[in-house]
């Protein structure tokens, strides 16, 4: 992987227990930043002289910490703080004094490869003084609250890491760097909450303070920040996560009521018409995407500049009907293909607390650098809950510099991408659909489907119900439900997909798995239709150039169903559905989620009549046979014509397997065969 240009989604998939990446401290400016900066971190942080103390908080990302330190009037705080600076400096800035001037506290570490507060294990202590050296004792970096301060006060504590020489303000611009804000509030007197959580079936569910599980029943203060997950039982799926009888959706709880957490779980399906793409506690799943090459868009040179060699199509739809199996987590995204089963690299879709957001990358349209969003797209209020399945659509328009994201053909984020649009790398790279070895959100997939073009919203509400083979625009069409995608070697489309799962790379060879794991996939509905009356008349309802079986047949939600004429000598007068009749007999009988009744009506067909006797066309052992001077059309059952004959012997063996109507003509005489190749 080229660590050079390439920005990682792995801190933004991870998240933090304890940081908020998106915001500085209320009220305050926030220092900016040209690139993420990789020159400095915080180890450790604890305080003392608090109402409630840090404890050996880690893992902080930029931005604000979300559990508040609460002080008395008159408290005198000590912060110890081990860090690690690599190459850069370390500086503290607050204004925790009667007149509420921001002043430096210190300001440590020197920029260059040989910094003395490069420890990344154990990090090293800062003290109070301005040392580009760390002192071995000394006084630690503190504040003092004013006597007078009242309730409710505020103050800033921010740390702030840069490989500039100086930091002399609060807010300035940086090259690169990051920064850390705690936000100090003043309070007499510290709320205790009780946090009460019920033991589930069938699956575990886990409150920590810190990295420290507490018992139901305990009581935690005000403001603490508590990490919260669920992890089912082999063979058990998450239902939901509820805080007092409410679906709870995030990964944190902030103290500031009790709780009353509980968790359901049930049985996971292990047959049906959708593919699991599941993480560790899953069972035989393991950690398995289903993926396909993005040269599915057009051709692009790896060994030469991006811009010249580039052809893949910017401007792209990618679909998927999927049901994610957690609150937070990626589903499906653009990835490097040397990446074993991460979603790393040009975005990831999926869920942050329960609401659809994208984690993305954009490029400047001219080089083969891709700067990383340091936060994702979130939708405000469209969400996708554990068992929900949904129709999920990613737009891009690289020259108009968006991307879109649908859900159910509904518009759930919309986002302008500044310096050019979501970036394509140049690397090898695949559409992926399936957890991330950084979240392990395992979730589940019927159907995919990419475009090499912007859907408009009507088309991608269109496209919901299922496209037709033969669609323009339309570049990889995956159906794992279909009878013949048992195995990764015969997935539906013109660029092989395939189900990785425990991926390791082997000189550039990825194992793929040697069968699907099948689940439950989307609802059904049922659907009622008619026997005609008349003899020799006869039809099917077919979904996919599938037929969905006898009256009434469970048919998927969402899904286009075509009536096709099975006999020769009647044809379809009328079709209705629900005693509407279609305008078009060859329309689309589009199923909702309601239940359907379809009636077909037939007439005598006109102008069809048998070719003489001794010159009778047939279909035999993959060839047409037709009498000298006859010339034919065939059919598929959905109408679309495939293929043409002339000659007195056609062989269409290279027509996909299926059932035809060859309509044969002779001067004036017409006659249709039926066949099944």
């Amino acid at each position: 992987m080229k660590k050079n240009y390439l920005f990682t989604l792995a801190a933004l998939l991870l998240g933090s227990t304890i940081a908020n990446a998106q915001n500085p401290l209320d009220g305050y400016e926030a220092p900016s930043f040209t690139a993420p900066g990789n020159c400095g971190k915080v180890i450790s942080l604890s305080t003392s002289g608090a109402l409630e103390n840090y404890t050996d908080l880690k893992d902080l990302t930029t931005g604000k910490i979300e559990q508040e330190l609460f002080v008395a009037p008159g408290a005198k705080v000590e912060f110890s703080i081990k860090i690690t600076t690599y190459w850069g400096r370390f500086a503290i800035f607050t204004d925790a004094n009667s007149s509420k001037e921001i002043t430096r506290l210190l300001q440590c570490g020197v920029p260059g490869p040989s910094n003395p507060y490069n420890d990344e294990t154990n990090g090293v202590l800062v003290h109070a003084e301005d040392n580009p050296n760390p002192t071995p004792d000394g006084t630690l970096p503190s504040i003092t609250i004013p006597q007078d301060a009242a309730e409710g006060t505020v103050y800033l504590f921010r740390m702030i890491f840069t490989s500039m020489d100086d930091i002399n303000t609060y807010a300035p611009s940086f090259k690169e760097g990051i920064y850390h804000d705690i936000k100090i509030t003043v309070k007499n007197n510290i709320q205790r909450y009780t946090i009460n959580i019920a033991t589930p079936e069938n699956g575990t569910l886990t409150i920590k303070n810190g990295e420290t599980p507490i018992e139901s029943g305990a009581q935690v203060p005000e403001g603490t920040v508590l990490s919260v997950a669920a992890a089912p039982s082999t063979g058990y799926e998450l239902v939901s996560i509820k805080n007092n009888d409410e679906i709870y959706a995030s990964e944190t709880f902030v103290a500031s009521a009790d709780a009353n957490f509980a968790a359901q779980f049930k049985k996971l399906a292990s047959t049906g018409d959708a593919m699991l793409m599941s993480a560790p506690g899953y069972g035989e799943a393991g950690d398995c995407q289903l993926r396909f090459s993005d040269t599915v868009l057009g051709s692009h040179n790896t060994d030469k500049n991006q811009v010249e060699s580039d052809q893949r199509s910017h401007n792209y739809t990618f679909s998927a009907w999927i049901s994610t199996m957690g609150y937070n987590g990626v589903l499906m995204g653009h990835v490097q293909n040397s990446i074993t089963w991460a979603v790393e690299g040009s975005y990831g879709v999926g869920v942050k607390d329960g609401k659809l957001a994208v984690w993305y990358r954009k490029w400047d349209g001219n080089s083969t650098g891709c700067p990383g969003v340091p936060t994702p797209a979130v939708s405000e209020n469209t969400t996708l809950y554990p068992g929900e399945f949904a129709f999920i659509s990613l737009v891009t328009s690289n020259d108009g510099r968006t991307f879109k994201v649908y859900k159910n053909g509904e518009e759930a984020i919309s986002q302008e991408v500044e310096d050019g649009g979501l970036a394509l790398l140049y690397d090898a790279c695949d559409f992926a659909i399936g957890d991330s070895k950084y979240n392990q959100m395992p979730c589940k997939v019927e159907e995919v489907q990419l475009w090499n073009k912007t859907l408009t919203p009507e088309e991608i509400e269109a496209s919901m119900f299922g496209p037709k083979a033969d669609a323009e625009g339309l570049v990889a069409h995956y159906l794992p439900e279909s009878a013949d995608a048992t195995t990764v070697e015969n997935l539906a489309g013109d660029i092989d997909a395939y189900y990785r799962k425990n991926g390791t790379v082997t000189s550039g060879n990825f194992p793929m798995a040697d069968a699907l794991q099948k689940t439950n996939g989307r609802s059904t509905v049922e659907v009622t239709y008619n026997t005609p009356v008349e003899e020799e008349a006869a039809y099917e309802l077919r979904r996919f150039d599938v037929a969905i079986g006898e009256s009434p047949a469970p048919v998927k939600t969402y899904s286009n169903l075509y009536a096709v004429n099975l006999g020769e000598k009647y044809k379809f007068a009328s079709v209705s559905v629900n005693d509407i009749p279609l305008e078009n007999i060859n329309d689309p009988i589009k199923v909702t989620d309601q239940n359907l009744t379809v009636n077909a009506t037939f007439e005598l067909a006109t102008g069809v009549e048998d070719v003489t006797a001794e010159a009778t066309a047939y279909y035999n052992d993959k060839v047409l046979y037709m009498p000298q001077g006859a010339t034919a059309v065939i059919y598929n059952l959905l109408g679309t014509a495939v293929a043409e004959a002339t000659e007195m012997t056609t062989n269409l063996e290279n027509l996909p397997a299926g059932i035809y109507l060859a309509k044969v003509s002779m001067s004036e005489n017409t006659t249709i065969i039926r066949f099944k190749k």
